[in-house]
């Protein structure tokens, strides 16, 4: 899947809050400063090839943390991202 630059700044802002401790969607939204349709596609993204991983914690409440697999992926777009 290709991404709009957009997507790709907020997948990488997603992965870095995630990788200092879980959050939720509205903390995320704040933090990227990214329309809810942006931040949505890329969370759907993000946990549809298991970069991420949704919990809910109590009724309607959901916790967001990476994975393994989504620390990997922060390594490599930050790698990325120096070299651009």
């Amino acid at each position: 899947m290709l991404f709009k630059s957009a997507e790709a700044d907020c997948m990488l802002q997603i992965l870095q809050l995630l990788s200092i401790g879980k959050s939720k969607y509205k903390t995320m939204f704040k933090a990227t400063k990214k329309s809810h349709l942006t931040l949505q596609n890329v969370l759907k993204y993000l946990t549809k090839n298991k970069f991420i991983q949704r919990k809910e914690t109590a009724y309607k409440i959901i916790d967001y943390e990476i994975t393994s697999k989504g620390k990997i992926l922060l390594e490599k777009l930050k790698d990325l991202n120096s070299i651009l």
